[in-house]
């Protein structure tokens, strides 16, 4: 356990070491509550395109941090004769794929925490907006949530430089992390004086999309083990586009089944079965990419 948990670690720190990690967190987290102040059309329900552009977020901006995370962290470290040195040590294959998976996945679990309370800020400054508007007139934006959900991602920007100018802490994975934790408070102001109720219905569903997107990490993870980098992005990107419009159920997600935003509308929600479903296709795609990624890893030579 020590030595998975090491690994698991050393491959967390690394995919939020990546300087394209930071700069994806902040763009993805000014995004959400930012695109929705720039509609020009009301589409009948207020929070419509802020739950949409927090799910899109998680989506598009989660994969690509942590897809190529999961290829530089197995393939990179494959090639570069890294991943030998530790298996030279006596660490069993499976447990070495397994570790650095879920330390990948890890990294991606800090992505989606922080994207979920951007979008429920984001939700809550639509829907106090359309309160404001209809009563006063004016803006359809809640001008002290959008200033907190900015501010916020900003805040934490600055503190992981200030860190990394000070104390010479590593900038990219403190911007992580302090993205991260400058969305608690955010979040919690918000609460606090948002004149609408929070949006806490929309986390299983997000839960959901985000277990969706494991499936496509861990499988890029697999099959970094046997193909050259730009083959495994490719293979993804066009894994994740099918997986939309003709699922290979058996193998990949049918992202239609996670993708359980248009259920908000009108007030409505997921139900549970539908959320028990997702969950479950989820978990087993994740456990057989697993156990085929540790294959594959074991049959391999590596010099």
């Amino acid at each position: 356990m020590r030595r998975f948990l090491a690994l698991a670690r050393s491959a967390a720190l690394e995919a939020l070491a990546e300087p394209l990690s930071a700069v994806l967190f902040l763009v993805a987290l000014l995004t959400v509550p930012l695109l929705p102040v720039f509609h020009c059309h009301q589409f009948g329900d207020p929070a419509r395109l802020p739950r949409e552009c927090g799910f899109s977020a998680l989506l598009v901006f989660g994969l690509v941090f942590a897809t190529s995370s999961a290829v530089r962290v197995i393939g990179g470290e494959l090639a570069s004769g890294t991943a030998a040195a530790a298996l030279a040590r006596a660490v069993p294959r499976p447990l070495f794929f397994c570790a650095k998976i879920a330390g990948v996945l890890l990294a991606f679990a800090v992505f989606a925490v922080a994207v979920s309370s951007a979008t429920l800020v984001s939700v809550a400054v639509a829907e106090a907006g359309e309160i404001q508007a209809v009563a006063h007139g004016g803006s359809r934006a809640w001008i002290p949530g959008l200033a907190v959900a900015v501010i916020g991602p900003l805040a934490g920007f600055a503190i992981a430089a200030a860190a990394n100018r000070f104390f010479r802490a590593r900038f990219c994975v403190g911007a992580g992390i302090a993205l991260v934790a400058a969305q608690m408070p955010a979040l919690a102001l918000v609460v606090v004086l948002s004149p609408v109720d929070m949006a806490w219905n929309m986390l299983p569903a997000l839960g959901v999309l985000a277990l969706g997107c494991g499936v496509f990490i861990i499988l890029a993870g697999a099959l970094a083990v046997c193909l050259p980098p730009a083959v495994v992005t490719t293979g993804i990107v066009l894994s994740v586009l099918s997986s939309f419009v003709w699922p290979v159920r058996a193998i990949v997600p049918d992202m239609q089944n996670f993708w359980l935003v248009d259920a908000f509308a009108g007030g409505g929600m997921p139900s549970a079965g539908r959320l028990c479903t997702a969950l479950a296709a989820g978990l087993m795609l994740s456990a057989f990419w697993m156990v085929a990624g540790s294959i594959l890893l074991e049959r391999r030579e590596i010099p």
